[in-house]
């Protein structure tokens, strides 16, 4: 478990925030983890290697790698962004050098210096934030089936049988430039931050979800449950979780 403060200038007031967090990953029904996780110094990570690509364990750790190291020359809002830009850099450099295609996910969190918490997101791992004892999504998919979905193309009970259900709009190391979402986040005393790969939160139930972030104070223990629980239903995809306390 690992414990971050940091104070911050933002909008002329001073910003305190103590973030508490602790993470955990397992192979759930693959034979390959292909998540990978970074919790310390401000920065909390999670990236989930794509299926069907070479070496997805190798983009996802490499990915984070490069974030954090980026992320430690500049750490402000703009910062974060670059980092998660200088992770598409490294990813496809490898792949490049070993005459393959390979990518992953990114979803990140960090205390930066001059915007308070801040998000960056890419593909279909995703941010949540526990309030009051409701569980709220703070990214969007990058994937076809979600992008149908807002546009009203499809219906939800269509969505689960789409072909393109499982194919990401973008992902980290698969071109030389990628989007990134920035998102500035409203963080209070007593909220909870999750950061989870798609084998989690296709496998348990939001309410299941709820639960465990509700009942479990300590964040390393309730990213382990989350885990275990995904395990336990049979999940069949790697399954990861950084749950971040904001005290």
């Amino acid at each position: 478990m690992e414990q971050f403060n940091r104070s911050t200038r933002r909008r002329g007031s001073e910003v305190t925030s103590t973030l508490v967090a602790g993470a955990a990953t397992h192979q759930g029904g693959r034979e390959i983890n292909q998540d990978a996780v970074v919790v310390g110094d401000g920065l909390f990570g999670l990236a989930d290697g794509v299926g069907g690509l070479s070496s997805g364990e190798v983009a996802s750790k490499l990915a984070l790698d490069a974030l954090k190291a980026d992320f430690a020359t500049d750490r402000s809002a703009d910062g974060l962004v670059h980092a998660c830009q200088q992770a598409n850099r490294a990813v496809l450099r490898r792949a490049d050098r070993e005459e393959v295609t390979m990518g992953t996910t990114l979803v990140a969190v960090a205390v930066t210096s001059d915007a308070g918490v801040v998000a960056a997101h890419v593909g279909d791992s995703r941010l949540y934030r526990l309030r009051n004892g409701r569980l709220d999504g703070l990214t969007r998919d990058h994937t076809v089936i979600a992008e149908l979905l807002r546009a009203g193309a499809v219906s939800e009970a269509a969505a689960d049988e789409h072909p393109h259900r499982n194919v990401l709009t973008r992902a980290i190391g698969v071109g030389p430039e990628v989007d990134v979402d920035r998102i500035e986040l409203s963080c209070q005393p007593g909220d909870r931050l999750l950061l989870c790969s798609d084998g989690l939160f296709k496998t348990l139930a939001t309410e299941e979800i709820e639960e465990v972030l509700g009942s479990e104070p300590n964040p390393q223990e309730a990213a382990d449950q989350l885990v275990a629980a995904a395990v336990e239903q049979h999940a069949d995809d790697n399954v990861s979780a950084v749950v971040v306390n904001v005290e």
